[in-house]
């Protein structure tokens, strides 16, 4: 039996797969295809803000909250934009984030603690957070500018300090 017919034909449909292989793409995650928001955007009455645009120590991207608010409390708090650079980057980030939302959901815009092992994120999403916050003014969400009281709306983590 002649072999030889079947080992071209496997090593040329080798040869194909390897030079059709195209890696996934290690760019910016954006906001919209991570699909993290926290809440009900859609409230009557409600007010949406979006804070301030923060990069990442280190080069590793920049963050953007956005939340609505209404009669006082937070109803949904989400990205606005969130470009994260390398796939460490974004695992961190895309695991911590909903940790952070989730804390100002039940803070309603008080202190929230740091994220052990994800420092410049907590620190990025907590400054651009402070800043939506500023900007609710009037009305029954005013209140929330100024809720937390020392103007900083990050604490440190709970159970240590791990900078990443």
């Amino acid at each position: 039996m002649n072999r030889s017919p079947l080992v071209v034909a496997a090593t040329v449909a080798g040869l194909a797969l390897a030079l059709g292989f195209r890696p996934h793409a290690t760019g910016p995650t954006s906001a919209s295809s991570a699909g993290l928001t926290t809440g009900n955007a859609h409230v009557s009455g409600a007010q949406t803000v979006v804070g301030s645009d923060q990069a990442l120590a280190g080069g590793l991207g920049d963050i953007q909250v956005k939340l609505t608010a209404a009669n006082g409390k937070i109803v949904s708090v989400g990205m606005a934009k969130m470009n994260l650079h390398g796939p460490q980057s974004a695992q961190i980030s895309n695991n911590v984030i909903p940790q952070l939302q989730q804390q100002t959901m039940a803070s309603n815009g008080g202190p929230i603690h740091a994220v052990s092992g994800a420092t410049y994120t907590s620190k990025a999403y907590a400054t651009s957070l402070q800043a939506a916050l500023d900007q609710l003014k009037g009305g029954s969400n005013a209140a929330l500018a100024t809720s937390n009281g020392n103007g900083s709306v990050l604490q440190p983590p709970r159970g240590g300090e791990n900078d990443g």
